[in-house]
């Protein structure tokens, strides 16, 4: 049987107005949500790594630690 994730993929993006990076948080129903504030790449990259379970954790779509894929930039 094919189980969906019920959590969101977080990715690194460039910003294309601007200089910078967000994050796009993209959700199995297709909602997206960004999260700005990055000067680079890697900085948007650590914050997947080190903010993203308690970000998700804080919105209760996920088990606190556990948040679908990370998305290669």
């Amino acid at each position: 049987m094919n189980e969906s994730n019920p959590n969101p993929a977080f990715e690194a993006r460039a910003l294309t107005s601007a200089c910078g990076w967000y994050v796009r948080v993209a959700w199995p129903n297709g909602k997206r949500d960004h999260i700005p504030g990055f000067v680079t790449q890697q900085e948007a990259q650590r914050w997947i790594g080190a903010k993203a379970p308690a970000w998700l954790s804080e919105r209760c779509c996920g088990a606190p630690g556990a948040f679908g894929r990370l998305a290669p930039a």
